[in-house]
C-alpha cells in the first residue's frame, strides 16, 4: 500500500464517537460502531433524522453494472449483496428491479452484459416482452433485471437502525466548530453559541453536503447535487410490480403512493420542490413508459435534497489527512520518486469522514460503513478479510489531495 494511504493502529482512551448528522450514512455508522461495542453521540441538525438527502419516501436499492468488469462494479456488486444481507434482518420490499435499456449507451451495457456469465438470481438479461412480464406493464426496451433488488423507506429504516444500537440522539443542534484538546485527546464540537455540545475522542463527518464545511475537512471536493421525487396516488396506475429504471425511476406503490423521478441539477439557487421540476419528471416518465400516459391524473412534488457527489462518483470513508504533512512530506511525488522513500502518513488523529454517496446512498452506505467501524475500531484482519484489499484506497480521502501533489500543484 502506498505510503501516503497507510493508517495507523489507532489508541483510543475510551470508545466514543461523535457523529454528525442523522442521515443514512450516520445512522448506518452508528449502528455498525454500536455492534463493536462502541458507544456512539449522534447529532442532527435538522428537528429529526431522514430529513434531507434521507427524506425520500421511498428509496432503491440496486447495484449499478458496467459493460465489463470494472473496479467499479465490483464495488457497488459488493455494496449491494452487502446491503441486502443487512436488509434482510429489517423491513423492506424485495421486489426486484429492471433497468431498462433506454437509450443507444445502455442497449450496448445491456448487448455487453449478455456476452457475461451472471447467476441467474442477481442478474437476467431479459427482452422487452420478459421485461412487460414482469413489471406488469408494457415496456417497450429490453432491460436488466436484479431479483434481489428493491426499495425502502429510509426513515423506518433509520430508525430501525437507531434502535439497535448504543446512541444517544441529540436533534435541533447545528455543530459549526470543531475543536481539539491535546490535554486529553478529545475533541469537542460546539454549535453558534461556542458551547460545547459533547466530547469524544472520536469524531465522524456524516452530514452529507457540509462534510466540507469545517477548517480541517474543507479541502474534501464535492459536488452538492439537487434532486426531486414526485408523487402520484397509487390508485392512478396498478400493477407495477417492482422498480423499474430508466433515466430515472418508478418504484412500485407504497403508502398509497408511487414515487418516481428525479431530477439532477448541478445547479440550483435554493433547495425546495417546484412544479417544473415535477413536470420534467412526468415527461421523462411518460417517455420512457408510454403506457402510463393516459393512467397519470394526478402528480404532486414529492422531496428535494441536495446529495454530495466526488469528482470520481466513490464515497469517503476513512480518516482526514493533516493537510500541513501532505504537503510537507509528499509534494515530491510530481518527480515521480518511488512509494518506498515516503513516511507513512499522518491525520487528524480521530477525525474521520463517511459521504460523498450522490443518488446510491441507500446502496453503498452499509458496505462503507462496516469497512471505516473496522478501521476505527483496528478490526485489520477482519477488515482484509471482508473487503477488497484495496477498498480504503478507493475511498480515501486524501486521494484527491495525492492527485494534486502528482500534478504539482499546492494543496494548502
Amino acid at each position: 500500500m502506498p505510503a501516503w494511504f497507510n493508517y495507523p493502529e489507532f489508541d483510543w482512551p475510551e470508545k466514543h464517537a461523535i457523529i454528525i448528522g442523522a442521515g443514512i450514512a450516520g445512522c448506518q455508522m452508528t449502528w455498525h460502531l454500536s455492534r463493536l461495542g462502541w458507544r456512539v453521540t449522534l447529532i442532527e441538525q435538522e428537528r429529526h433524522i431522514s430529513t434531507k438527502a434521507s427524506g425520500n419516501l421511498a428509496g432503491v436499492i440496486s447495484p449499478k453494472m458496467t459493460a465489463q468488469d470494472s473496479d467499479g462494479e465490483r464495488f457497488y456488486r459488493a455494496a449491494f449483496h452487502y446491503a441486502t444481507q443487512q436488509l434482510s434482518h429489517f423491513g423492506w420490499q424485495p421486489c426486484g428491479m429492471l433497468q431498462l435499456a433506454h437509450n443507444d449507451r445502455e442497449q450496448r451495457r445491456w448487448a455487453s452484459l449478455k456476452q457475461r456469465i451472471f447467476d441467474t438470481t442477481f442478474l437476467q438479461l431479459v427482452s422487452p416482452n420478459e421485461a412487460s412480464n414482469i413489471a406488469g406493464i408494457r415496456c417497450d426496451y429490453p432491460a436488466s433485471y436484479f431479483p434481489q433488488a428493491g426499495f425502502i423507506h429510509p426513515a423506518t429504516f433509520c430508525h430501525d437502525l437507531l434502535a439497535h444500537s448504543n446512541h444517544h440522539l441529540i436533534c435541533a443542534r447545528k455543530v459549526t466548530k470543531l475543536q481539539r484538546c491535546h490535554l486529553n485527546n478529545m475533541w469537542e464540537v460546539l454549535d453558534e453559541t461556542e458551547q460545547c455540545i459533547q466530547k469524544a475522542p472520536v469524531i465522524i463527518l456524516c452530514n452529507g453536503i457540509d462534510i466540507s464545511g469545517f477548517s480541517v475537512s474543507q479541502f474534501i471536493p464535492q459536488m452538492p447535487v439537487l434532486g426531486q421525487t414526485s408523487h402520484m396516488p397509487s390508485s392512478t396506475i396498478s400493477g407495477i410490480n417492482c422498480v423499474i429504471g430508466h433515466e430515472g425511476y418508478l418504484i412500485p406503490a407504497y403508502q398509497g403512493i408511487n414515487v418516481f423521478g428525479a431530477t439532477f441539477d448541478r445547479e440550483f439557487d435554493c433547495i425546495t420542490t417546484t412544479e417544473q421540476a415535477n413536470q420534467r419528471n412526468l415527461s421523462q416518465l411518460k417517455r420512457y413508459l408510454p403506457a402510463l400516459e393516459r393512467q397519470i391524473q394526478t402528480v404532486t412534488s414529492g422531496h428535494a435534497a441536495a446529495r454530495s457527489t466526488t469528482p470520481d462518483r466513490y464515497p469517503y470513508a476513512g480518516a482526514i489527512p493533516d493537510i500541513n504533512y501532505y504537503q510537507q512530506h509528499y509534494q515530491p511525488l510530481k518527480h515521480g520518486r518511488p512509494h518506498q522513500h515516503y513516511p507513512d502518513a499522518k491525520y487528524q488523529n480521530g477525525l474521520f469522514v463517511l459521504g460523498g454517496f450522490g443518488s446510491r446512498g441507500l446502496t453503498t452506505s452499509a458496505y462503507c460503513a462496516n469497512a471505516l467501524s473496522q478501521l476505527i475500531a483496528n478490526q485489520h484482519n477482519t477488515l482484509e478479510q471482508h473487503h477488497n484489499a484495496q477498498l480504503l484506497n478507493t475511498l480515501h480521502p486524501a486521494r484527491f489531495l495525492i492527485r494534486q501533489l502528482k500534478r504539482g500543484q499546492d494543496i494548502t
